[in-house]
Order: C-alpha cells, then sequence, then structure tokens
C-alpha cells in the first residue's frame, strides 16, 4: 500500500472518529437544552401548578422506621433498652448468626471471643470481647446503637442492616454471655483471644 494511499485513509478514519464525537456532543448538547423545571419552579403538568408535589398517602420514604419502637436503642425514658424489642426466635437468632458472621466475626471473631484475625494484626485498642469485659455488660440497646451508629474504628451499619437485623445481631450477640464456643470457628476464636496480650477498645462502661 502506498504511502499516499495510508495517508487518505487516515485521513478518512480521523474525519469519521470526528463524525461520530459531533453527533455524540449534539445528543448530549440536546439533553442539556432541553425543557425541564426545577424543584421549586411552575408546572402546568398537576393540578396545583408546582413541580415539587407531596408523597402519595401512606408513602413512607426508605430512611424511615415502620416501627419506631424497634428502631432504636432507647425505651420510653431515653434510657438504653433492657432486652431485645422482638420476640427472640430461633428463627431470629438463626438471621442474627448469619449476619453477625458477615458482618461482625471479621473483628470480634466467629464467637465473641474477639480473637479474629484482624485483631491478631491490629494494634491495640482491638475489638473488644462480648463475652467478658466491658463490651459484655453493655445492655441490649447500647449494642444495637453501637451497630446502628458505629463505635470508635467500628463502623456504622445502617445501610448494610435493616432494623430487625441489627436486632438479631443483638440477640444473637448477646447468647455468647456464659455459654461455651459452639463450633470449630467459635473454638479458634477463643485460642486466638487467649494468645493475645489484649486490651480492649472500650473503656470502663460509662451509662448517659
Amino acid at each position: 500500500m502506498s504511502t499516499a494511499l495510508r495517508l487518505v485513509m487516515m485521513s478518512l478514519a480521523l474525519a469519521g472518529c470526528g463524525r461520530a464525537q459531533t453527533d455524540v456532543d449534539r445528543w448530549l448538547q440536546r439533553m442539556h437544552d432541553q425543557p425541564k423545571a426545577g424543584a421549586y419552579g411552575a408546572s402546568a403538568a398537576f393540578p396545583d401548578g408546582k413541580v415539587m408535589q407531596s408523597p402519595p398517602t401512606g408513602t413512607i420514604a426508605r430512611e424511615d422506621v415502620l416501627e419506631p419502637s424497634s428502631g432504636v436503642g432507647r425505651d420510653s425514658s431515653g434510657g438504653y433498652a433492657a432486652s431485645v424489642p422482638l420476640v427472640v426466635t430461633a428463627d431470629l437468632l438463626a438471621r442474627g448468626r448469619e449476619r453477625f458472621r458477615v458482618l461482625c466475626a471479621a473483628c470480634h471473631g466467629a464467637g465473641g471471643f474477639g480473637g479474629s484475625v484482624v485483631a491478631e494484626n491490629w494494634e491495640p485498642p482491638r475489638p473488644p470481647s462480648l463475652r467478658a469485659g466491658p463490651a459484655a455488660a453493655l445492655p441490649p440497646g447500647r449494642v444495637y446503637e453501637a451497630v446502628r451508629d458505629g463505635f470508635g474504628r467500628m463502623p456504622s451499619y445502617a445501610a448494610d442492616l435493616t432494623a430487625s437485623d441489627r436486632w438479631a445481631v443483638v440477640a444473637y450477640a448477646l447468647s455468647f454471655r456464659g455459654r461455651e464456643p459452639a463450633d470449630s470457628a467459635e473454638r479458634d476464636d477463643a485460642r486466638r483471644a487467649a494468645a493475645l496480650a489484649r486490651r480492649d477498645s472500650l473503656g470502663p462502661v460509662v451509662e448517659p
């Protein structure tokens, strides 16, 4: 192929690319220039002439809690809830175990001993044991708020767990207190925790 022919073909290819890009720019500009209304603008499309409409009756925002009493860790007096506000069934505990193993065990250990691989490789203060020490003395409502809002280096899991799932995790975490390891993962957690020169991330329990 001659040099002249190569140059002609390259010119045609570049011209085609330029046209394609021009078409894309034109389409994007049409989107930019199309008629639109601001949130607080006027519109003849609605009877009240407003763009922003009230939600239909009965609509619930994603962020709203369907059962306010179970969506907070406080009781009617403002103190931390002393019990899980759901019926603690085998199914609830199974759900709590499943969510705990996915989201919590990486730091607190499968059995709540705090002997996770993360804790082994984390400088103190490490994730606390949920079986002994200050964390094991926290009321259920405080544990719920820690799951919902985060605590120290622990992030919030509000976006990952519904209110009922948070309480399921709390109920499962509470079930650690006073029982022996239930499987090999929990036994491994216990052994690693015993080998750590632990200092929990929580100081003395401070009531609000």
